[in-house]
């Protein structure tokens, strides 16, 4: 009786302890699985701990997407990088020191923004700001900012001597001494008052994509008792490429000086009626182009002259006409050198740009007979006083020394 109590107790000693022991293993387990689940480390190779972990990083990742974005990114310094809104007019919050480039293309309704209002705290924008707003229409100044004026409507100056001109806006826009001139004759005390480097005389023209760096200069004439201020174009920057003049060009002389933004390129021109240079700047050359062919096969009354200028769907388009039939100077003496009425006179078309080159492909041709040139021949030109019986007699003589446009 006494050793089957005796054989009960050892039995029941070593159940005790197997349970112990499996308790202390659970333990430790437990322990592991939770280290493992703590810092990521597999320590413990089981299918249920892996998925545990990939759903706690898959939780992670879902949390970080749904997220929302900031209306306004704007980091420590008061720089604007970024406006993930979608409201068409933009107001600038006043802890916003500066603008910093494509700041609005982040924005779902980049496209449809018309106006952007600065804050009362603006003093810089970056040249390339605004490039991402096609639709812009307007830059709207607080009125206790006092770091930028509106010239005009479409025509912001900052204080820096930038001078944001709003494409959609503004009229003749291909002509960038209009806003030059505005500039110059009006509100050049106004660039010295607000830029803060009064040492320095430029100023930096900002046409969508494109900057336009002008320098200029007050000089005493005899004529005048006041200083006159002379305004030069000193280099064009666009689609990543610099033009930089060997010596600036003065604005005001007997040139025009033309921009058109296109799908082709950024086009800047120096020319008059007949003569001049055309640049296009792409985002992989600068292409230069004279507006007058030098064909010295071909008489230079006939010679083509060349203009190019932006399409309705922002397409590069050009027309062409010998140069006996472009207004010199506002006069028409040239077209004394008519062979006929069926003569080439004018060629319009699309340009493209194509192995650094441009290419033009013609959509319609006219001769004398389809323009107001016919009309000019037959009442304006006397043949008589160039000695000719008539104008068919004229026409005759001018084939045969000139030769007839093409």
């Amino acid at each position: 009786m006494e050793n089957n109590v005796k054989a009960k107790r050892r039995v029941i000693a070593i159940l005790s302890t197997v349970i112990a022991l499996c308790v202390i293993i659970g333990i430790v387990l437990l322990i592991l699985h939770i280290r493992n689940n703590t810092d990521g480390r597999s320590l413990v190779g089981t299918d249920t701990t892996d998925n545990y972990l990939n759903q706690q990083q898959s939780s992670e990742t879902e949390a970080e997407t749904e997220a929302p974005k900031p209306e306004f990114e704007i980091s420590e310094a008061g720089v604007l990088t970024s406006y993930n809104g979608d409201d068409e007019t933009v107001v600038i919050p006043d802890n916003v020191i500066s603008i910093g480039a494509y700041a609005f293309g982040a924005s779902p309704k980049a496209d449809a923004i018309t106006t952007v209002k600065l804050g009362k705290s603006v003093e810089d924008i970056d040249v390339q700001a605004f490039v991402s707003l096609k639709s812009l229409e307007d830059i709207a100044i607080d009125e206790a900012n006092n770091n930028f004026v509106k010239i005009l409507d479409g025509v912001v100056l900052g204080n820096n001597g930038k001078v944001f001109i709003i494409e959609n806006t503004v009229e003749y826009s291909d002509d960038i001494r209009y806003y030059m001139r505005m500039i110059c004759d009006s509100y050049i005390e106004q660039i010295k008052n607000l830029k803060k480097d009064r040492n320095s005389s430029s100023v930096q023209c900002v046409l969508g994509n494109s900057v336009i760096e002008i320098s200029y200069d007050e000089v005493l004439r005899e004529t005048s008792e006041n200083p006159v201020k002379e305004m030069y174009f000193v280099s064009v920057n666009a689609n990543g490429q610099k033009l930089i003049f060997d010596e600036p060009f003065k604005m005001f002389e007997n040139m025009g000086y033309y921009t058109i933004n296109t799908h082709e390129g950024f086009v800047f021109s120096r020319r008059s009626d007949v003569s001049g240079f055309m640049w296009i700047l792409t985002e992989n050359e600068i292409i230069q182009k004279n507006v007058l062919s030098s064909d010295e096969n071909i008489h230079a009354y006939n010679q083509s002259v060349i203009s190019l200028y932006k399409g309705e769907n922002g397409e590069l388009k050009y027309s062409r006409s010998p140069n006996k039939y472009v207004v010199h100077g506002g006069t028409f003496d040239m077209y004394t050198y008519s062979t006929g009425f069926d003569e080439f006179v004018k060629e319009i078309g699309t340009a493209k740009v194509e192995s650094g080159k441009i290419v033009y492909y013609p959509e319609e041709t006219f001769t004398v007979k389809q323009t107001s040139v016919s009309k000019y021949l037959r009442e304006v030109v006397n043949p008589a006083e160039l000695g000719y019986a008539n104008l068919e007699e004229m026409f005759a003589d001018n084939a045969r020394k000139y030769g007839s446009a093409k």
